[in-house]
């Protein structure tokens, strides 16, 4: 189901730092400024949500040709009240106030724990799935919702541009075989000393890399950047966008 992916895109851009935190100011500008809270999200996305109802529960079938008619223009009257009604009020504040509210202290705990123990720690890591399944139901509007999805992409985009530079600077440029370039390069997109260990080796493309070491390490310099700036591990960066594309 659609509302299923969503779910989990939610749950995987809730591990990116800063995406929790931009949703919160988001709910704190519209609740504090008087805007709307149908700026920011339509509704939840629960995991029971959509389930069909037991057949016994089902109503039994009325004979369509005999009811058509009567029935006709009261539907239309109540659907659009209804609809009306829905777009008037919007989200329920009070849910929304539990659930943001349940966000927040979550975030709170998620940040002491990232803090004391880092993000490779078990206290860590169940904290932050603690703050992913309050943060996935959440329904974000399409505006929203792609402005986080685009600041993910966009960390992985920069990612893949850098580790391209140094593929081609290898591989086109110091004749390196791309076979070796790919068992070899993984784990070291951000350690300097990988084209140093590759130059005073014995391949051919050797010296070829020496040359080349400069315009490496730059291209590496750019991603401990990125890892600097997001808070995550070039592999982190990756799992979460592979873990949103699965979504």
């Amino acid at each position: 189901r659609i509302e299923e992916g969503i779910r989990e895109v939610m749950g995987a851009i809730a591990h990116f730092p800063g995406t929790v935190d931009h949703i919160l100011s988001e709910y704190t500008r519209v609740t504090t400024e008087g805007g709307r809270l149908s700026d920011v999200l339509s509704g939840y996305i629960d995991p029971d949500d959509g389930i069909a109802p037991p057949a016994a529960e089902v109503p039994p079938p009325v004979d369509a040709k005999a009811a058509k008619a009567d029935d006709d223009s009261d539907d239309d009257e109540a659907e659009s009240s209804d609809d009306e009604e829905e777009a008037e009020s919007g989200p329920d504040p009070v849910i929304a106030a539990q659930r943001f509210g349940a966000v927040s202290d979550q975030m709170e705990i998620t940040r002491k724990a990232l803090k004391k123990h880092g993000r490779g720690n078990k206290q860590a890591i169940a904290e932050l799935v603690a703050l992913a399944e309050l943060f996935m139901p959440i329904k974000l509007v399409p505006k929203q919702f792609e402005g986080l999805v685009e600041r993910v992409r966009s960390a992985l985009e920069r990612l893949r541009a850098q580790e391209r530079a140094i593929m081609q600077l290898c591989v086109r440029d110091a004749r390196m075989p791309r076979t070796d370039f790919l068992r070899q390069f993984p784990g070291n997109e951000v350690d300097e000393s990988w084209s140093d260990a590759l130059a005073k080796g014995k391949a051919k493309y050797a010296e070829a890399i020496g040359r080349l070491q400069p315009d490496i390490i730059r291209c590496q310099q750019k991603l401990t950047a990125l890892e600097t700036e997001t808070g995550l591990t070039i592999a982190e960066i990756k799992d979460i966008n592979r873990r949103m594309s699965i979504g």
